[in-house]
This record gives structure tokens, C-alpha cells and sequence, in this order.
């Protein structure tokens, strides 16, 4: 056998070995599919209100609201979860999750899986698709607003108050 070839077979068994550190190891993200949004509300009933952001590294207004909900997140840490779902295609993961990881997003994120029908329903049935797309439900389960268009920290926040609020 070659023994150039067999350097690199060996190189490459001691990178898959050895769990050669890569940026989609870093920030995992998972599938989500339409029929995860109960369990989702479900997992944090009771004990915060979450606040789901579907977006895409290809959306500029969806780039630049992230920074805003990663702070937010971390303000309210104690009563708010911040979901993302991204939309971007499975070859695009690498991308995003250096994304993620520059925006200090610490947590488990998602990627949408399925048909974008019963996607976009799931989420929410009056949104066209048009992102960042964002809706925020109470301790409780109980959706308080939906809105599909770019928002500042100032309006995230209102709305993360009112779903906050005893």
C-alpha cells in the first residue's frame, strides 16, 4: 500500500478518534419538527414564558434582532426562554452554528425540519413565512403576542414583561 495513504488513513483515524473539535460540535442544534411546539410550551409551564424566534443566517433583520434576544435572555434568565429555529438547509449548519456561537448562544437551538406548511402553522396560523418571525407565550401556555417583522430590544421587551408579569 502507498505509504502516503497510509499516513493519511491514519491520520484521519486519530482526528475521528480523538473527536477532532469542530463548530458543530460546539452548538448543536436539532431538528424540530411542527408537533415539538406543545411539548416545548409544556417543558416551561408554570415556570417561564417562552419566546419563540424563527430565523435564517440569510436574514439580515434576523441577524441583527439575535444579539437583542440573547441579552434579554440573559436579563430574564430566571423567567424567560428564548427558542431559535432556524430555517436554514441542512448544509448550511456549519454556518450557522459559528453563528450561534459568536452570539454567545449558550443553549440548545433548533432547526426546522419538515414541510414549511405545517411548520409555519405550527407556529403560528396567521404567519405568511416572512421572518424573523416571533411569538411569545406566559408561564402558563398562554399565547401573548405574534408578530412576523424585525423588532428592537425596547419592543422585545415590552412583551417579554408583559409575559412575565405575575
Amino acid at each position: 500500500m502507498n505509504p502516503r495513504l497510509n499516513i493519511i488513513a491514519l491520520v484521519l483515524v486519530i482526528l475521528v478518534a480523538c473527536g477532532s473539535p469542530s463548530v458543530t460540535e460546539i452548538k448543536p442544534v436539532l431538528p424540530f419538527i411542527p408537533e415539538g411546539i406543545p411539548a416545548l410550551l409544556a417543558s416551561h409551564q408554570g415556570e417561564k414564558a417562552v419566546l419563540v424566534n424563527v430565523w435564517a443566517t440569510w436574514c439580515v433583520p434576523c441577524v441583527e434582532e439575535i444579539p437583542y434576544l440573547v441579552e434579554l435572555r440573559k436579563t430574564y434568565a430566571d423567567q424567560l426562554e428564548v427558542v431559535f429555529i432556524s430555517t436554514d438547509f441542512p448544509e448550511d449548519m456549519p454556518r450557522v452554528n459559528e453563528f450561534l456561537a459568536t452570539m454567545g448562544v449558550d443553549w440548545q437551538t433548533y432547526v426546522k425540519e419538515g414541510k414549511d406548511e405545517p411548520f409555519i402553522l405550527a407556529i403560528h396560523p396567521d404567519w405568511t413565512g416572512a421572518m424573523p418571525a416571533t411569538v411569545i407565550y406566559d408561564k402558563n401556555g398562554d399565547l401573548v403576542t405574534f408578530f412576523e417583522k424585525p423588532a428592537d430590544y425596547q419592543t422585545f421587551e415590552s412583551h417579554i414583561l408583559n409575559a412575565i408579569k405575575p
